[in-house]
């Protein structure tokens, strides 16, 4: 076969858990923030081919921006880097096989989380506001974006963070079960296109738009904004990562234990 089972990868994202689990600081926070720069490049390159395409396009300018987002998470997979959303259901994992401790997890996520969000305000600053990348003939597109995002109410942002990491876990599972370089491009790829087709919201992704709408100076949307919204989506996404993707995967792939048998009147039991 060309992939691997279900079991095997499950109990080798369980053993990633914990080389994460001792990953140094200094290393986490680097791999982080470069995971932030890749998932914000892919979205960049989301406004370059939507921006400015005719409105009468609909959903079609979604999709061709959709098939390019995907670069980010393909990038850091086979660079390096620490994604707080695909972490969501590795760490879990890991806690559920009995290999990381929860405050590992919980240390993990919010580390990754911190630098993943300043790696994309870095690309929103230098490529998306200095550069200009986002703003001229793409500004209206990064703040239709962006105040969509902002616009969703607290639960809205909530369940829509589940839907959106349900597509990026299982495009971290899939891409793990490939074999060869192309394998793993498919699977990671179509998972997160779907995502972005849908308009689910990803907080890493978040992290450069709304900061990319925010430098240009021409929107209403506040930093206290921006919080409130990596605040819900975060949680959605970790509800998304764990307990929709995470948990069942373990309920799937744990083969049960043998019952044993007690022979009748020997106190002999047999498996």
């Amino acid at each position: 076969m060309d992939f691997y089972s279900s079991q095997e990868v499950v109990t080798a994202l369980g053993d990633k858990a914990e080389e994460k689990s001792r990953l140094s600081l200094l290393r986490v926070s680097i791999l982080g923030i470069m995971a932030g720069f890749f998932i914000a490049l892919g979205y960049l390159s989301f406004i370059r081919i939507t921006g400015t395409l005719p409105q009468n396009w609909g959903s079609l300018s979604t999709f061709l921006g959709g098939c390019l987002f995907p670069i980010g998470l393909v990038a850091l997979t086979f660079v390096g880097g620490e994604l707080a959303t695909g972490n969501m259901m590795v760490m879990t994992l890991g806690v559920m096989q009995q290999k990381i401790r929860l405050n590992a997890l919980l240390f993990n996520w919010l580390i990754v989380l911190v630098t993943n969000c300043l790696g994309g305000i870095l690309v929103a600053y230098l490529f998306g506001h200095v550069v200009g990348l986002t703003e001229g003939a793409f500004l209206e597109k990064t703040l239709s974006v962006a105040q969509g995002k902002i616009a969703d109410s607290p639960m809205v942002a909530f369940v829509s963070g589940i839907g959106c990491n349900i597509f990026v876990c299982l495009a971290v599972y899939l891409g793990a079960m490939g074999k060869s370089y192309l394998g793993k491009i498919f699977g990671l790829w179509f998972p997160v296109m779907v995502f972005v087709v849908c308009g689910f919201q990803h907080v890493v992704a978040n992290a450069f738009i709304i900061p990319a709408a925010i430098f240009s100076h021409s929107s209403q949307i506040q930093w206290l904004d921006y919080l409130e919204n990596v605040l819900f989506v975060f949680l959605g996404n970790a509800v998304g990562g764990s307990l929709f993707l995470a948990v069942p995967l373990m309920f799937v792939t744990t083969k049960p234990k043998p019952k044993e048998v007690e022979l009748s009147g020997a106190g002999v039991y047999e498996k």
